[in-house]
């Protein structure tokens, strides 16, 4: 049976919700969660959304914690030895932030200002022109229900499509573009399939028992799709002090730690596999970042640039 998109939520739409409602809302969990990767009581966070606009009560407060807390998972407790809130684990913040800032970029739309006018003044990264992301909702249904689909997907260097009966456990962009994340029979760790390279898209009726915590473990220490190094390993870098700003501010991945620190630059280290994703990065850096380790990689990352070198000849 073939797969129609289809809405999936049970939430009414937005146009049904009051403006302040919908409005109020998004933006009080983004400046709630933002200042809450550190500690902060409850008089500097009514301070806060009061400048905004808003007027918090404890009441008002207590309510949207249980929100984020049953909607995006994130706890925040509170301590009550300092009377502050703060995020629980803040690698929790990772996937929702960036759903809410989306959400409320959206309701720009709504704020007095047409398509039109948006498009003027507001300029949108055009990395992968966001192809397939028609299966989406498929996807989305398939993973609800837990029932396989079976994919007909070509990859770029491919001259055949290939089949594959995958259970979709979960969906990840990156760098516009989308991937399904999921066990296939052939395969035996969890693969990504690329939605802008599916050809075909067929649900099943068979039903899966799903398990998100290994799927998404297997992709925690992962940039990107890429997961042929099979093991992560410490990768360990030096940067220039300017582009160390950068990635301090942007950190490569969540493992991301500074080992040290002097006038000549900053040494970073993450614990991720060294795939393309990651090869890619650096080879894009040029000569702002050193590979100090592994070894291996540090001569790989030397010869790809000593063989770009030349191309361009002596001059």
């Amino acid at each position: 049976m073939s797969v129609v998109a289809a809405p999936l939520l049970p939430f009414p739409k937005i146009s049904q919700l009051s403006p302040m409602s919908y409005r109020g809302k998004v933006k009080r969990y983004l400046l709630i969660l933002e200042r809450l990767h550190r500690p902060a009581n409850f008089s500097e966070l009514e301070s806060l959304l009061e400048e905004e606009g808003f007027h918090l009560s404890q009441r008002t407060l207590q309510r949207d914690l249980a929100d984020l807390r049953d909607e995006f998972g994130i706890e925040v407790p509170y301590d009550h030895s300092t009377k502050t809130y703060a995020v629980e684990d803040q690698t929790d913040l990772q996937d929702v932030m960036p759903l809410l800032q989306r959400a409320q970029l959206l309701e720009l739309v709504r704020d007095g200002k047409t398509l039109k006018e948006l498009r003027q003044y507001v300029r949108f990264e055009e990395l992968g022109r966001l192809q397939g992301i028609h299966h989406l909702g498929s996807l989305l249904q398939a993973i609800r229900a837990r029932h396989e689909v079976k994919i007909t997907h070509r990859k770029f260097q491919g001259d055949r499509s290939k089949e594959h009966l995958i259970r979709p456990h979960q969906l990840k962009e990156y760098r516009g573009r989308w991937y399904v994340l999921g066990r296939s029979t052939k395969h035996a760790g969890p693969i990504a399939l690329g939605l802008d390279r599916i050809e075909k898209l067929e649900a099943t009726r068979t039903k899966f028992t799903r398990n998100n915590d290994a799927v998404a473990d297997f992709y925690e220490t992962v940039i990107g799709v890429d997961t042929s190094p099979g093991k992560p390993e410490l990768i360990r870098l030096r940067f220039n002090p300017v582009q160390a700003r950068y990635v301090k501010a942007l950190p490569i991945h969540h493992s991301q730690q500074v080992e040290s620190e002097d006038k000549d630059g900053v040494v970073f280290s993450v614990y991720v596999m060294a795939n393309t994703e990651l090869r890619q990065m650096l080879m894009g850096w040029g000569d702002l970042v050193q590979v100090l380790e592994p070894k291996y990689l540090a001569k790989e990352i030397r010869d790809a640039h000593r063989n770009a070198a030349k191309q361009y000849g002596k001059k």
